[in-house]
């Protein structure tokens, strides 16, 4: 299928991001809801997730995360290629800061005073260590105010290349001791492939898609994903013998790998799918979801508090059924982050935080 080049407007541009992006925050809820439940650190519990649900997990884990930093990266070379938009670095950190530093340093004393301070334990070090890297769930900001610092550089110098993508790849395969590092440069090198995986992809996006736009390529592509997540986690069962015969540093560098390789065929594939339908000049998203789309960031900020408060300090998941709690919880987070999000932006305090 021939693709024509892309002689619209702004927002059509933008209408897989529109699809996207609402998409794999509603699988980041749905993870959470599944997971916060028996998630050790807070208030302990015996609740033990299915095994159908453990599954349903598994499948969502593979891309959804990863999905989210590919988005921003798209976004930025859409802005950057097509728009000519070019910041020098002191506004574009200032610009950054706002839009991912303040949100995770305001909503973060909240996460930490509600969920995290336990009095015989608090030390100021611990809390500004622990405020600065991000709490919670809010650990991605600082870890994304990182990686566009790195793409500005990558955009600002040209180094936009095959190389470039495939040295970011060796780096976030690499078993280095990242996890160690504060302020959100533990995860970087995972992300930053990502994030500069969506700039490469949207500098490539129309030799891409001419190869690839089609339903059977879609549908393989799912297969694909799908049979890689079933060998992952056969091969993690069976970890410890696994470890002990190829060594701890290949077993881990094996690991990253395979989960590399799988958040990219899980990308490309929901990609591939939502273009099938976007790519079509007649085509136009509804107007719900277009504002979802605007919705996403506060419903991200919001839903861990409502499902970490619900799973560990209420009784709820002591007096209901364990195939129906996730469920619950899910419907909870999402009505209530949805408006919590909408009081928000009603307001120019939260149109300026989350807006």
């Amino acid at each position: 299928m021939n693709i024509e080049s892309h002689k619209t407007t702004e927002k059509k541009l933008l209408y897989e991001v529109s699809l996207i992006r609402p998409f794999v925050i509603f699988l980041l809820v749905v993870m959470h809801s599944f997971t916060k439940i028996a998630e050790g650190g807070l208030r302990s519990n015996t609740y033990q997730l299915p095994e159908i649900y453990q599954w349903l997990c598994h499948l969502i884990s593979g891309f959804r995360i990863e999905t989210i930093a590919l988005v921003a990266g798209y976004v930025f070379a859409y802005q950057s290629i097509d728009l000519h938009r070019k910041y020098e670095l002191k506004s574009f950190v200032i610009k950054k800061f706002k839009r991912l530093i303040l949100p995770m340093l305001f909503f973060g004393i909240f996460y930490y005073v509600m969920f995290l301070y336990v009095p015989e334990t608090f030390s100021v070090s611990g809390f500004l260590l622990k405020w600065f890297s991000g709490c919670g769930h809010l650990w991605f900001l600082p870890m994304l105010f990182w990686c566009f610092m790195a793409i500005w550089l990558i955009d600002h110098f040209h180094l936009s290349s095959w190389k470039t993508l495939v040295l970011l790849a060796i780096i976030a395969v690499l078993p280095l001791p990242f996890y160690k590092l504060p302020l959100g440069f533990s995860r970087l090198p995972h992300f930053l492939f990502f994030v500069y995986g969506g700039y490469f992809l949207y500098e490539h996006r129309l030799l891409i898609l001419n190869h690839s736009l089609n339903i059977k390529t879609a549908l393989s592509l799912w297969i694909v994903y799908v049979f890689w997540i079933i060998i992952r986690q056969t091969a993690l069962e069976h970890t410890p013998n696994l470890s002990f015969n190829f060594g701890p540093f290949i077993w881990k560098g094996l690991q990253n790998f395979v989960d590399l390789l799988i958040s990219c065929i899980g990308i490309l594939a929901l990609y591939t799918s939502i273009s099938i339908k976007t790519i079509h000049s007649s085509f136009t998203p509804p107007q719900w979801v277009i504002r979802s789309s605007d919705y996403c960031y506060g419903v991200y900020v919001f839903h861990q508090f409502i499902l970490v408060y619900l799973y560990h300090y209420t009784p709820i998941v002591s007096q209901i059924n364990p195939y129906i709690i996730p469920w619950l919880g899910l419907i909870i987070a999402l009505l209530a982050s949805w408006c919590l999000t909408n009081l928000f932006l009603r307001t120019r305090f939260g149109r300026y935080l989350i807006g």
